[in-house]
């Protein structure tokens, strides 16, 4: 359905630039006849000689001029003027500047000329957005970055008892003897941790999105508040056996609770752990656990008696970007809601169900212990390095920055500056007038200081504000410009209308970012049709 709405906005932007296009094209050129191939040089040097005749006075004291206007019937005139006129040179033939296929050619060249500034004023984008990232990252190094939970995850200490064997010599019993060895077999204990994950683990809670500015620059922050609950079932001996087959003992006082967090700096509160109705306080550090990075830990007593305890907890903390959930329990369940309107769902799991509006989103994940790759009940030396990869959750999505919109519009930026071109050279034919390569150097300049002014606008004001300050001065300086060097303002005024018909379908291009490659290319086979259209009669102007 997006798709269809998407074609025929194409379609009627697309239609509507056209229309305007042959509008304007009927509304200045309608008066003007047209001049035939054949009688150009005819039709050029009459309007010559009337211009000359009509500047010179007449004069009662000077002598008639006799065949003043007479004009042969071939091509050749002849024009009697009075002693001291001034005429203008009458060429025999088109200079190179004059014709058709010269004046396409300096032209192109113009618009690949102004590839340079183009080029020029990308590297300033990306070197904002570099200085922009930069910061970005620094407020989130300091409010939190993008977190993830791992756990709880239940560490109970053990020791096995380990078999090694060693040689040694044997005692000689002659000075002479060749010295043997013999096999010694050594037990000792060795002390070790087993990993227990939950049975079932619900997160629930929400995120605060807020924007963080530092300079003129704003970054996108958000505060999660968390509700932590599941339960642990202690495994039986002779699971704990097939983990350890020389198990000797198992420590159940000495046992922790881990919590893995990317960034526990960016903790605001965290609340006591509920522990079988037990409040327990969590202490920094993830020690013994290696396998994770950072976060902290609860010593928690076990007793072997006890089969099944309950767990709770509340947190409080900031980030950005987004949130993620390593999948620890034998049935994981995630519920998150946020006033966000723009989630991006990330992740090796989707959510079961979900809703996105205006007012925000909510989610939830049911994710059974299957869906990963390693056990419920393992070895700290045995457990896997990486597996914090397999994890759910979402993103704060930004649909675009505004350097990346300007980058994006900055890519049009020799399409557009060619579609300007080609309206120009339209008039020019349409008028039999002539703008100098330098004048359009200085539209195309104009066009692309607007990529310059529209950067510079949106690093202070909105993108839709900036971009409609920066067109209208550069519609509005280009129209005045064109107006002043034809001397004729309904000229002018007819390349404002295209400009603002240019500018308005750039805007929707750059909204429309699924379907910005279908409407450019259809922008382009317009562009190529219009050229075609123009350039039909060049062969029949060679003759």
């Amino acid at each position: 359905m997006g798709f269809i709405f998407a074609l025929g906005g194409l379609l009627i932007l697309l239609l509507a630039l056209l229309g305007a296009f042959f509008c304007i094209r009927w509304l200045f050129f309608r008066n003007r006849p047209p001049v035939h191939p054949d009688r150009k040089e005819v039709h050029m040097r009459e309007r010559d000689t009337s211009e000359s005749n009509a500047s010179i006075p007449n004069d009662p004291s000077a002598p008639p001029q006799p065949n003043a206007d007479r004009t042969d019937t071939g091509n050749r005139e002849e024009t009697f003027l009075q002693p001291g006129a001034r005429q203008r040179p009458i060429a025999a033939r088109p200079s190179l500047l004059d014709s058709s296929l010269s004046r396409f050619a300096i032209v192109a060249a113009i618009a690949v000329a102004l590839l340079i500034p183009l080029l020029l004023v990308q590297n300033l984008v990306d070197e904002r957005a570099m200085l922009y990232r930069s910061v970005v990252r620094d407020i989130s190094r300091t409010w939190g970055g993008q977190q993830q939970l791992t756990g709880p995850i239940l560490l109970i200490p053990y020791s096995e008892r380990q078999l090694t064997q060693r040689s040694v010599p044997r005692k000689k019993e002659k000075d002479n003897d060749i010295q043997e060895y013999e096999t010694v077999t050594e037990s000792h204990l060795v002390l070790g941790y087993f990993v227990l994950l939950p049975t079932r683990i619900d997160f629930s809670g929400g995120m605060v999105p807020q924007e963080r500015q530092r300079g003129i620059y704003r970054s996108l922050v958000y505060t999660a508040d968390l509700h932590i609950a599941g339960h642990f079932n202690l495994p039986s001996d002779e699971a704990l056996k097939r983990v350890a087959p020389a198990l000797e003992s198992v420590n159940y006082a000495g046992a922790y609770l881990v919590m893995g967090l990317s960034y526990p700096n960016a903790l605001r509160t965290v609340g006591q752990l509920i522990w079988n109705k037990a409040e327990l306080s969590a202490e920094p550090g993830i020690q013994p656990f290696s396998k994770l990075k950072n976060g902290f830990r609860i010593p928690v007593r076990l007793s072997p008696e006890v089969k099944e305890y309950a767990f709770s907890q509340n947190l409080v903390f900031n980030g950005s970007s987004g949130i993620r959930f390593t999948p620890v329990g034998g049935v994981t369940r995630i519920t998150l809601e946020s006033p966000w309107p723009h989630p991006s769902f990330q992740g090796d799991i989707l959510p079961v169900s979900r809703e996105v509006s205006d007012q925000g989103f909510n989610a939830s994940w049911d994710i059974p212990s299957l869906a990963r790759s390693y056990p419920n009940l393992g070895t700290l030396e045995n457990w896997p390095e990486n597996f914090t990869t397999f994890s759910a959750g979402v993103e704060l999505y930004e649909a675009a920055t505004h350097y990346h919109l300007i980058e994006r519009s900055v890519k049009y930026g020799i399409l557009f500056i060619g579609l300007t071109f080609l309206a120009f050279v339209i008039f020019e034919l349409g008028l039999n007038a002539r703008l100098h390569p330098v004048q359009y150097g200085l539209v195309g300049l104009s066009m692309v200081v607007f990529y310059l002014v529209l950067l510079s606008l949106s690093e202070h004001l909105a993108f839709l504000p900036s971009y409609a300050a920066a067109s209208a001065c550069t519609i509005l300086m280009i129209a005045l410009y064109v107006g002043a060097a034809l001397r004729n303002i309904k000229e002018g005024m007819g390349v404002g209308v295209l400009l603002t018909a240019l500018y308005t379908l750039l805007y929707a291009i750059l909204q429309m970012e699924d379907y910005a490659l279908l409407m450019g290319t259809a922008l382009v086979l317009v562009a190529l049709g219009a050229l075609m259209a123009v350039s039909r009669n060049l062969a029949v102007e060679r003759r």
